[in-house]
Parts: C-alpha cells; sequence; structure tokens
C-alpha cells in the first residue's frame, strides 16, 4: 500500500509540477506577445525614421548633373545646354518650344518656375566674360549679361514668372515682354 500512496502522491506531485509549467509558459507566451507588439512599434518607428532621413539625404545630395553635346541632365530633366541668345516674348517662347529639334530630341517646353529655381544659387559666381549670376557652374559661361528667363508657369492671365539669374530671384512680368529662354523636356526613366 505505501508503494500505492508513494505513487499516488508522486503522480500528484507531478500533475502540479505539469500546471506550475503551464503557468510559467503562459506567463513566458503574455511577455512574448507584449516584446513582438514592442518590436513591431519599433520597426514602425525605424521605418519613419529611415524613411525620413532618405528624404532628408535625398535633399541635402546634390544630384548627379550630366552634361551631354548641348544638353544638361539633371533630376530627370533635360536642360538645354546653351540658352538661344534670342529674346521672346512668352507666347513666342511658348511657340518655339515646340519647333525646337536639340540633338534629335524633340517634345521641348518652356520649365516651370520651380525647375529654374532649382538652378539658383545662394551665391553670385563670376563667368570668364565678367558678369554675376546666381546659377550652378554648369550654366554659368553660357549666361547672356542679362540673365532672365521665362518660365511656363503663369500668376494671372497677362503675367508669367520669369527666374532672373543676374539678380538671383523670381518675379513675375507681363507676357508681351522680352526676355530669354533655357528649354527643357522630361528624361522618362
Amino acid at each position: 500500500m505505501q508503494t500505492q500512496m508513494e505513487s499516488s502522491k508522486i503522480y500528484q506531485e507531478r500533475i502540479e509540477k505539469i500546471e506550475q509549467a503551464k503557468i510559467k509558459i503562459d506567463e513566458i507566451k503574455s511577455k512574448m506577445s507584449l516584446l513582438e507588439k514592442e518590436l513591431l512599434e519599433i520597426k514602425k518607428l525605424d521605418t519613419i525614421y529611415l524613411y525620413k532621413e532618405s528624404i532628408e539625404k535625398e535633399r541635402v545630395q546634390k544630384k548627379k548633373i550630366y552634361k551631354v553635346d548641348k544638353i544638361i541632365f539633371w533630376d530627370k530633366i533635360m536642360y538645354q545646354r546653351f540658352p538661344s541668345n534670342k529674346l521672346f516674348s512668352w507666347e513666342e517662347a511658348m511657340v518655339f518650344a515646340k519647333s525646337l529639334n536639340i540633338s534629335n530630341y524633340k517634345n521641348w517646353r518652356l520649365p516651370t518656375i520651380d525647375e529654374l529655381e532649382k538652378l539658383f544659387t545662394k551665391q553670385s559666381n563670376q563667368n570668364s566674360k565678367g558678369n554675376s549670376h546666381y546659377i550652378i557652374k554648369d550654366f554659368l559661361e553660357v549666361m547672356p549679361k542679362d540673365s532672365s528667363f521665362w518660365s511656363s508657369s503663369e500668376e494671372n492671365e497677362p503675367y508669367a514668372w520669369v527666374a532672373d539669374f543676374s539678380k538671383g530671384y523670381s518675379y513675375w512680368r507681363k507676357k508681351e515682354l522680352n526676355y530669354y529662354a533655357i528649354f527643357v523636356r522630361d528624361v522618362k526613366v
């Protein structure tokens, strides 16, 4: 009988240990679940942080500029490398762009004011002709003395925006006035 009693006691002790183990396992599972949730939150924060960091790097990082023949490639835009020395009214520049063929590329257009403002520099630089301009060095040597250029951006019906690289800022002017034009076309990637 004693062996049966000992067996029963051992069996009871076994059941208690199994129950305690199950409770500990449930506690561990609960803690694991909380840790997994915390890790997911950290991953979300990392994703947001890395995304913002990559945007900031993209903004701060200078984009590569490539010069080929009569074209400058920059930021998914083809810029005419040598602007025309001809003065245009806004309407004339819009029409002229449609007939332009540079290095066998067609579909040129006037750039938006934002696309022109990307060319501005914070400081004025002097070219070999002695003219000062607030424009990236890739265009510095080909700038006319008075370097005001039409954009396609309209202020209202009679006015459109002009980027003035000799002064370093943009303003709007009557479309009937005459300014230079740098033409652009979109690069399909």
